[in-house]
């Protein structure tokens, strides 16, 4: 068990638990997702990630099941649309309007809120985040369903959604791997708003666990069905030293990471709780519901 709760509490806030990959498949018991969200924020993590697409709303669902358990107006609810799943591979794209209102409208029902905290934008291209997307948002974000609107992407994406001055969080990948002018955009992301890093242990060498967790199986599997490999960045880093990175040379104010393990969860709350003094860059301002 993790030692010094209260003074991880700081940094445990700097990283996010994804309810994703196998949190929405059978591969983890429903319950056992539900305990690894209780234990994540026991030990201070307010930022729970999640989405339709994982698990054609499973990995919601199983969040919503945990949100009833815990203070209603502290966690940070986190999910997307405009990308909706059924099983493992099959998955379709509605960013219309009337496709986003319907995505959210269910999202809320599984999530058991009232209110979505950060909706995101899944992978749009630049062509489908037309000003009536835009609209629909803006309209949610008004009305009190939604706080905060952003875009979760990897491009050109994310260059419209600046230009368009109405998103205010951003998460895409951030690791060491990336070209000069991707981590340009980094910067002009976070002048502007919330960086949220994603993907920032695919430039870390794995843990080595056996037998394997439902983690490592999953994204093994997801390689093979994608047809690529893990991405490293041109030196390998310790799982600690990626979070680190993330947080100091790559500008992120958050993280989003996920595991089915208790253990790997603790310690990556521990690597950013307690970095070499002075390391870790400011946290941001975008903790909408619970202090920083």
């Amino acid at each position: 068990m993790i030692e010094g709760r209260r003074d991880n509490a700081y940094g445990a806030r700097r990283l996010g638990f994804g309810v994703s990959g196998p949190h929405g498949t059978p591969m983890i018991r429903p319950e056992t997702t539900v305990r690894m969200i209780q234990h994540a924020y026991a030990l201070g993590v307010r930022i729970f990630d999640t989405g339709p697409s994982y698990g054609a709303g499973e990995a919601e669902r199983r969040l919503g099941e945990a949100l009833a358990r815990l203070p209603p107006y502290d966690p940070i609810v986190v999910t997307k649309v405009g990308i909706q799943s059924s099983g493992l591979t099959k998955r379709h794209r509605d960013f219309s309007p009337a496709g986003i209102r319907r995505s959210v409208e269910a999202s809320l029902k599984r999530l058991r809120r009232e209110r979505i905290d950060w909706l995101f934008l899944h992978g749009p291209a630049p062509e489908e985040m037309t000003d009536d997307v835009l609209k629909v948002m803006t309209d949610m974000r008004r009305r009190g369903d939604v706080v905060s609107i952003g875009v979760c992407g990897r491009g050109a994406e994310l260059d419209t959604a600046l230009q368009m001055g109405e998103f205010t969080h951003f998460m895409t990948p951030v690791h060491p791997g990336l070209s000069s002018e991707q981590m340009l955009r980094l910067y002009r992301l976070r002048s502007v708003g919330e960086l949220i890093g994603i993907e920032t242990l695919s430039a870390a060498m794995p843990r080595l666990s056996f037998p394997l967790s439902a983690g490592a199986t999953w994204r093994m599997a997801r390689s093979l069905v994608n047809g690529s490999g893990p991405r490293q960045g041109p030196t390998p880093m310790t799982i600690d030293e990626a979070l680190l990175w993330a947080l100091t040379d790559g500008g992120a104010h958050r993280l989003i990471t996920t595991t089915s393990r208790l253990e790997h969860l603790e310690s990556n709350i521990n690597a950013v709780a307690n970095p070499p003094s002075g390391r870790l860059i400011s946290g941001g301002t975008g903790l909408s519901s619970s202090p920083g």
